[in-house]
């Protein structure tokens, strides 16, 4: 019987921050063992590749969202390796030398000394008030802010509430150079590597199923559109960002990401890929700053459904 499941992993980042509260890093050491295991026992594919005519199962590798270290430490490892990889980036960051919201959230709330005590948020619609005088506090309204930031307003709104916050720290925003995303430059870079292929993520970053149709519209076409003028290259993938199916994306998404030439788009959901998945709904599975011995581990469970 032929198989031909595969296994897509998803990064987000390569680097050893000073703080990484949501677990996105993976160290260039660890990320280093992780391919050199993956590449010595299982067969590696491209993420744009048809998959039906595998005879083996095989292992995808994915990245989301664009972080610069991305450039700087995982593609010169891919490169030795010989393991190919897709990236996902959102271009509203690519001129902006800026965090990425959720990284600004953790800066504002969980960086420094002379925290405030309390917060509170000044929003005609959202009028939230969050105790901030310890750690496990301030995770709470990390929380809360975070699930109002991604599922409730637009990225004009989330600029004005994270320079509501800057004011309430009392400084002027910054930025930690470790956090940044790739510039349009960096893009480049990156599609002149012979085992990087790039798709689109977006422009903000948002959950798309709460969007309107037009609004989706709007974020998946100008990602395409930034991206492909960019590289001078047609863009067919693209990543949902957060990705859980009915969640984070729906039907509507789907039809427009067809509609713009993406051939295969990748979700967030905890599953294998075979023959039976729609291209449109490639489940993938998350990848932690694991040891050699956690990631074996990790990867063995990962094929048992």
């Amino acid at each position: 019987m032929k198989k031909n499941r595969v296994l897509t992993l998803y990064y987000h980042r390569t680097n050893i921050p000073q703080l990484d509260y949501n677990l996105l890093c993976v160290s260039p050491i660890k990320f280093r063992q992780q391919m050199l295991y993956l590449k010595r026992n299982y067969q590696i594919v491209c993420f744009e590749d048809d998959w039906d005519d595998l005879d083996l199962d095989a292992v995808s590798i994915t990245f989301d969202d664009g972080y610069l270290d991305n450039l700087k430490y995982a593609v010169p490892v891919l490169e030795e390796l010989e393991v190919p990889a897709t990236i996902f980036v959102s271009t509203g960051m690519l001129e902006q030398k800026k965090e990425f919201w959720w990284d600004e959230l953790e800066q504002l709330l969980f960086v420094g000394e002379d925290i405030p005590r309390e917060f509170q948020l000044e929003d005609n619609e959202f009028q939230c008030h969050w105790n901030t005088s310890t750690y496990e506090y301030r995770k709470n309204c990390y929380t809360g802010l975070h699930y109002l930031m991604k599922n409730f307003i637009n990225p004009y709104k989330r600029e004005e509430w994270l320079l509501q916050l800057w004011e309430w720290r009392g400084q002027k925003r910054s930025v930690r150079e470790g956090n940044l995303p790739v510039s349009a430059d960096d893009c480049r870079k990156l599609a002149e590597s012979r085992m990087i292929s790039i798709g689109a993520h977006t422009v903000s970053h948002p959950s798309l199923a709460n969007l309107s149709k037009e609004e989706q519209e709007t974020e998946i076409k100008t990602s395409i559109d930034s991206l492909s003028q960019i590289l001078k290259k047609k863009i067919t993938l693209f990543s949902y960002p957060f990705g859980g199916p009915g969640i984070d994306f729906n039907d509507d998404t789907i039809e427009i990401c067809r509609k713009y030439g993406i051939l295969k788009a990748a979700s967030t959901e905890n599953k294998l890929w075979d023959t039976s998945v729609n291209p449109y709904k490639i489940p993938r599975k998350i990848v932690r700053d694991w040891t050699i011995g956690e990631f074996e581990k990790q990867i063995k469970n990962y094929w048992i459904e």
